[in-house]
């Protein structure tokens, strides 16, 4: 080999050690000087996908930065353990996506913390895990939330939780969800969710501290970059954190994957003793611009929810009127770095929640003796 080859050959390797290098001391950088957020790692058992149990870590996202602990069932909660032996008090049972989740808050300023302390002398668990469509709401329900006796099962429903029912979306445990298929006719198949089996891309990714830097603490949306490089995607338009382009289009699927869910979370619930009330998000970045939703925006799902459910008799509480009715008062956002509820927010939909059970009266000896 001469020389001239032996250099060119020294050139080109150094490219890779020259990446390699970088992104070791990214890695460096970003586990001991700047510490990238702690996420909770994913375990799949009982048939649900949860969280790996007792866990603790920090996570943050832009000037968001709260500690997590995952409890013995694998749920983030200020209770380190969910027994299902019933005691005299009441019990409620939240089930949700991320806002139930809630990484972006510390463990007792969750919904279901607040709500605890809105009513006295009733105890409430949480299940609630990012990306959870609402197809597998009703899993957590049947697998989780149920067997442990509660007296009323809130499920709170935000606007991403529809068309992913359905739809094949992306996301690292899509195919570990209940989804639906939604065939010819009105007929309406359940899809079981797959065990979730963490590949060897998934663990190096979430064990990057670059990663969860980029990802997590500043957001950056490697698939939003990808599409702009491709020139995919330019005339979509989106509110309240999903695509709005079509919405008009699909509302047929939209209601009747929300008629079968909802049905089936009423049929459940009443099989196992407990009142459902099924609560939504508003679109917040109307309330927080002091403009009036528009109908053809997210808003139109907030109607179709609110209709589908008053045909089948469920209890439905639109957060809208609440968020509303603070912001004018207060002049307080509602919504954290990443998009989810912020502390405010929980507090104001745990206040508007608590009121409404309140009013309905499912906590009293005498509407608990109804089941």
């Amino acid at each position: 080999m001469n020389d001239s080859l032996r250099q060119r050959i020294l050139s080109l390797l150094l490219i890779p050690a020259g990446l390699i290098a970088l992104l070791g001391l990214a890695e460096l950088f970003f586990r001991y000087i700047v510490p990238a957020p702690d996420i909770p790692q994913p375990a799949y058992s009982g048939g649900v996908l949860r969280h790996q149990p007792d866990q603790r870590g920090v996570y943050w996202s832009g000037d968001v930065e709260a500690p997590f602990h995952i409890n013995a069932q694998g749920w983030n909660s200020v209770r380190p353990d969910y027994s299902p032996v019933r005691t005299a008090a009441p019990r409620i049972a939240v089930i949700g996506d991320a806002l139930v989740e809630a990484l972006q808050v510390p463990p007792d300023k969750s919904i279901a913390e607040d709500l605890e302390r809105e009513l006295p002398g009733v105890e409430v668990f949480r299940y609630g895990i990012s990306g959870a469509p609402l197809s597998q709401f009703l899993q957590m329900a049947r697998k989780d939330a149920l067997p442990a006796h509660p007296d009323v099962l809130v499920v709170v429903v935000d606007h991403g939780d529809f068309d992913s029912s359905y739809r094949e979306v992306p996301g690292t445990f899509a195919k570990s969800f209940l989804k639906l298929r939604l065939d010819a006719e009105d007929q309406v198949q359940e899809l079981p969710p797959e065990p979730y089996v963490q590949g060897l891309t998934s663990r190096l990714r979430n064990r990057s501290a670059t990663w969860r830097y980029l990802a997590y603490g500043r957001q950056f949306r490697f698939a939003a970059l990808r599409r702009i490089f491709l020139h995919q995607g330019q005339d979509r338009r989106y509110e309240a954190d999903i695509d709005i382009t079509d919405l008009a289009e699909r509302e047929s699927l939209d209601r009747r994957a929300a008629r079968y869910l909802f049905s089936r979370l009423k049929a459940e619930s009443t099989g196992a003793g407990a009142y459902l009330l099924l609560v939504m998000d508003g679109v917040r970045e109307s309330i927080e611009a002091g403009r009036q939703a528009s109908p053809d925006g997210a808003f139109r799902l907030n109607r179709l929810a609110a209709d589908e459910a008053e045909k089948l008799g469920i209890h439905f509480l639109d957060l809208t009127t609440a968020f509303a009715a603070d912001f004018n008062a207060n002049r307080q956002p509602f919504s954290a770095s990443d998009g989810r509820w912020n502390e405010h927010a929980h507090a104001v939909a745990a206040a508007a929640t608590a009121a409404e059970l309140r009013h309905l009266g499912w906590l009293h000896p005498a509407g608990r003796s109804r089941q």
